[in-house]
């Protein structure tokens, strides 16, 4: 199991207020961080001020990487509001342009075309801002995957929809010599896949992006 994804294990399970009360009382999040409304008037960010004395988790790449997958599985032609939603919320061109933001996604390692790279501060900031932009708009469908006041018929009809695509978008994606990714695809409990849907759930409304910068940073 990926470090990035330990912390949220015991929160899969919990009812979605359960989750949010537990991840506000977070020590990871910066209780003295600044905020500011952009130009979109929709979303809020963290000051740099609570993380003067922590470092990048190295599998931040990996996480944002999988939020995004996730995000295409949920909604069709994900990848053009992606673009539509980068320019709405004023970031820079390389989230509009499909080879700049394939070039980004790319700094995963466990993808088939790894370029070696890593993300910058400025880099992450902006896919922060924008999953949980995203993830806003998003949120009934992650909802009712996670509810467990769903009928189990209906939920596992939905969970199947949803872990076929993801695991189809990961087999053309991912690099496939790698044990984890096999053994991703080889789950048939999900597990990985709800807790990538705990990430997206905790990313929403006011302090979701606060949130989702916190658990990309570690304390030294």
């Amino acid at each position: 199991m990926c470090d990035f994804i330990k912390p949220t294990l015991k929160l899969a399970n919990q009812q979605t207020p359960v989750i949010i009360d537990t991840m506000k009382t977070s020590n990871l999040v910066a209780t003295h961080s600044k905020e500011f409304i952009n130009e979109s008037n929709n979303f809020k960010t963290c000051g740099e001020s609570g993380y003067l004395n922590c470092f990048i988790s190295k599998d931040a790449s990996k996480k944002l990487d999988f939020l995004l997958l996730v995000i295409e599985t949920l909604q069709i032609n994900a990848m053009d509001s992606l673009f539509l939603k980068a320019n709405n919320i004023g970031l820079s061109d390389e989230f509009t342009s499909r080879v700049q933001f394939w070039k980004i996604r790319c700094s995963n390692p466990l993808r088939k075309s790894h370029t070696f790279s890593s993300l910058s501060f400025e880099q992450i900031d902006s896919l922060v801002e924008l999953i949980s932009s995203m993830a806003e708009n998003l949120y009934p469908l992650i909802r009712q995957l996670l509810s467990s006041k769903e009928s189990k018929t209906l939920n596992q009809e939905r969970w199947i929809l949803f872990s076929s695509r993801l695991k189809s978008l990961i087999s053309e994606r991912m690099n496939l010599k790698r044990s984890y990714i096999i053994s991703l695809l080889n789950d048939d409990k999900h597990e990985f896949f709800r807790e990538l849907l705990v990430i997206l759930s905790l990313s929403c409304g006011k302090g979701g992006a606060c949130r989702l910068k916190a658990s990309l940073y570690h304390q030294s």
